[in-house]
């Protein structure tokens, strides 16, 4: 298994997958201030600078929230959205958020295949796992490309959103599913 505290660099395109950074910070705050960000994710709302300053704190260097690893998305040196893995026995599930600079160009999809291959790869994982609150549009989409198999009845009251219970969708994403990297770039 990989050291969850150093995640590996992963490129794919113009999209990078690294570990985070302290000058990320101000990018964090105004990507989870953005009013998709926090409608569709847990992250706090309002969003602080001290949200991201703690969550640095929590991310460099060590598993965050028992994700393992958990990347900075990076396009042309400049943060542009989170992305973890929780592995369990196996299977990963996925979360991420894509900054609103960064949307609209496939680079939300192109960090999800790159976390997808290196699960399977190298994460010692069997299946992928996916969830978003129903009505996800953007995010549903983004699975759906790279491949996975989206059911077809949400699951009831499945994500706790700042305190509530809301439906989400699933999906599962297998080895054989992933489509080549080929299919996904310009």
């Amino acid at each position: 298994m990989v050291d969850a505290r150093v995640p590996p660099v992963l490129t794919a395109g113009p999209v990078t997958l690294r570990p985070h950074r302290l000058d990320d910070r101000d990018d964090i705050v105004e990507a989870c201030r953005d009013e998709a960000t926090w409608t569709w994710t847990t992250v706090p709302h309002p969003y602080e600078p001290e949200h991201a300053d703690e969550y640095l704190a929590r991310t460099i260097g060590s598993a965050v929230d028992g994700e393992w690893p958990r990347w900075a998305i990076d396009v042309d040196g400049r943060f542009a959205g989170n992305f973890g893995l929780r592995v369990v026995d196996g299977r990963a599930d996925v979360g991420y958020f894509v900054a609103p600079w960064a949307r609209g160009r496939g680079v939300g999809t192109l960090a999800l295949w790159l976390a997808c291959d290196w699960a399977f790869r190298d994460g010692g994982c069997e299946v992928v796992t996916w969830n978003a609150l129903v009505g996800n549009e953007g995010s549903r989409r983004m699975v759906e490309k790279v491949g996975f198999h989206v059911h077809r009845d949400a699951s009831r009251r499945y994500v706790v959103q700042r305190g509530e219970r809301r439906d989400a969708w699933t999906a599962d994403l297998l080895p054989e599913d992933l489509v080549s990297v080929g299919a996904l770039l310009p």
